[in-house]
């Protein structure tokens, strides 16, 4: 099933300051959708052939502050919130395919902070990993964890088990797998998830992934992925970056 339409919304364009033209300076930032199927419902998501880009993300995240969730400054002016499932296939190729380049121009420079919202779901093995990474996530490791992961699933499409999640935990330096494994049914993992859970109801989310963007002191916007490329987000993030301040 694809995923569900997605609102427009415009945001001022700076080049014009006339105002007749105003009307005419809204940019729409949600683009059309090009045939990205969204993994939804309780079934396991058949796995489908591995990507191009599996190979290891040695130091994709080198140099950037994490806080759990949380990847990037906290103080950027633009925080992009993804939805995800880690046995999703569509996730992964998001994560593997156009995530690398959000990091490389809008991360690293400071324009945008990235947010993670752990979904499962599709089924036990959906909550089996999502436990793990938020485990991994308290010592702020969360999203080495989650790039490793779908790298290893990309590779070797394995079947989710302790030994799997255990392997992948032991396989990030600085994280203490052990730990992470002792802490994964604890109360802070079951609140983290519960809250992306409340959060995916609330806006109505029916398929990962989904992506939104917001400015600081603005609401969340949902974008429609129009392919396995960068483009559209970088493209949308450009936009709200160049759009003036909310009013105080």
């Amino acid at each position: 099933m694809k995923p569900e339409l997605i609102e427009r919304y415009a945001l001022a364009h700076p080049r014009n300051s006339h105002p007749r033209s105003a009307p005419r300076r809204g940019a729409l930032l949600a683009a059309l959708l090009l045939g990205i199927s969204a993994c939804q419902g309780a079934g396991e998501e058949p796995e489908q052939e591995a990507t191009g880009a599996a190979s290891a993300g040695v130091g994709l995240y080198s140099g950037i502050p994490q806080d759990g969730i949380v990847l990037g400054d906290p103080s950027a002016p633009i925080t992009l919130v993804e939805f995800s499932d880690l046995r999703c296939s569509h996730c992964r190729d998001y994560a593997l395919e156009v995530l690398p380049a959000i990091l490389e121009r809008h991360v690293r420079t400071g324009q945008v902070k990235l947010v993670f919202r752990n979904l499962t779901f599709l089924g036990p093995g959906s909550v089996q990993a999502a436990r793990m990474a938020a485990a991994v996530g308290m010592q702020d490791r969360l999203w080495d964890f989650v790039d490793h992961f779908f790298r290893i699933q990309a590779r070797e499409r394995p079947t989710i088990t302790d030994d799997l999640l255990l392997r992948v935990a032991s396989e990030l330096p600085g994280v203490d797998a052990a730990q992470a494994m002792a802490e994964r049914d604890g109360a802070e993992v079951a609140r983290q998830l519960a809250e992306a859970q409340a959060e995916a109801g609330r806006l109505e989310i029916r398929g990962v992934p989904a992506v939104f963007l917001s400015r600081q002191g603005q609401e969340l916007r949902r974008l429609r992925l129009t392919s396995m490329s960068p483009e559209p987000i970088s493209r949308a993030i450009e936009l709200l970056l160049r759009a003036p301040p909310p009013p105080m």
